[in-house]
């Protein structure tokens, strides 16, 4: 996994511990910023596990450092640290002639931040300085335009430079392209069903074409695709109350529908929730293939996190071991054959 592989609350998450004034960041102030990075977490009872897994993600990546064993709350569980570490490269540390900042920029000089935000705002002071146009551009544009690189505005506007007082997404002039997600009807349902994958999506949509319940549309979610494509789902040509999601079992298949309901319900949208059946199925029907990055168990934990409580504890142990299942073992001959998988 690398820095831009990360999870987008962790990303979050990493923003805000990379902009703390301390290197040392005490248990309590953690928790403060896990809700900044995260608000919906509010009162979980899956927070202290979501906390402890996006710790391990983070120091996975040396983007702070845990204490010892000795060092950890064990009054519940999971344990958690009582302070991580964070390495600094603060404005003390940087090189280099200060650029004369934009006057939207004229924040930057105060603010504590590291090497990579600064060169990042560097960036956008110089397009600033350049560029006085009006002409508003989806975010992939104008990020290639201002960095090379057509991917490293999704990162920056999920994290802390785009915090209320910094950057927005008026003063770069972009919006956020929104690809209509493909979704064949099968029904007069209120509920989308989204499926990872293409063979899947054709099996599926086959097999409830003749009988599809409260299924209305199937949905395919084109990979991480999804994470995009879920704010269409205002524009289908039905009211959608429910949205359930079937995929691979592996890390990008539980960040994709985790992030896409996290993005879906900022915008009104009902959560993204498992489709529990066909993932019951596929931890009967599919084969353990191996090859993946061993995750740590809070690490793997969390991303089970998503799935129902009854599943959790067998894709955790799927994800420590380094494994995945495909989500094409649940296949067009199974959903013939067998009825248990269609109560979504």
């Amino acid at each position: 996994m690398t820095p831009a592989d990360l999870s987008p609350r962790a990303e979050r998450l990493a923003e805000l511990l990379r902009a703390w004034p301390r290197k040392r960041v005490s248990r309590g102030e953690l928790w403060s910023l896990l809700e900044q990075a995260d608000p919906s977490i509010g009162m979980s009872l899956r927070r202290r596990r979501i906390l402890a897994g996006l710790l391990d993600e983070l120091a996975a990546e040396a983007v702070l450092r845990l204490p010892s064993k000795r060092s950890y709350d064990y009054s519940e569980q999971p344990p958690l640290p009582n302070f991580v570490t964070v390495p600094k490269d603060t404005s003390s540390a940087r090189r280099g002639r200060e650029p004369v900042w934009h006057p939207e920029l004229r924040w930057v000089p105060d603010a504590s931040l590291n090497q990579s935000q600064v060169d990042k705002l560097a960036a956008i002071n110089s397009w600033l300085h350049q560029n006085r146009g009006d002409l508003v551009v989806p975010v992939r544009e104008r990020s290639l335009e201002i960095f090379g690189d057509e991917k490293v505005l999704d990162d920056l506007v999920r994290g802390s430079l785009f915090a209320e007082g910094r950057l927005r997404p008026e003063l770069l002039r972009v919006r956020r392209a929104v690809p209509r997600m493909y979704t064949e009807s099968v029904g007069d349902g209120d509920v989308l069903l989204v499926v990872e994958n293409s063979d899947t999506f054709d099996s599926l949509t086959r097999v409830l074409a003749a009988e599809p319940g409260r299924i209305g549309l199937v949905g395919w979610g084109a990979g991480t695709g999804f994470e995009a494509s879920i704010l269409s789902v205002g524009q289908l040509d039905r009211r959608i109350t429910e949205i359930r999601y079937f995929g691979d079992l592996d890390g990008a298949g539980l960040r994709t529908p985790a992030s896409a309901s996290e993005l879906g319900q900022a915008s009104g949208f009902s959560p993204v929730r498992p489709a529990v059946p066909l993932y019951d199925a596929l931890l009967r029907l599919g084969r353990p293939q191996s090859g993946q990055k061993r995750l740590s168990p809070n690490a793997a934990r969390a991303l089970a996190g998503w799935l129902d409580p009854a599943q959790q504890e067998a894709v955790t142990s799927l994800l420590s071991s380094g494994e995945r299942l495909a989500q094409e073992a649940v296949g067009l001959a199974y959903l013939l054959s067998d009825n248990g998988w269609r109560d979504l």
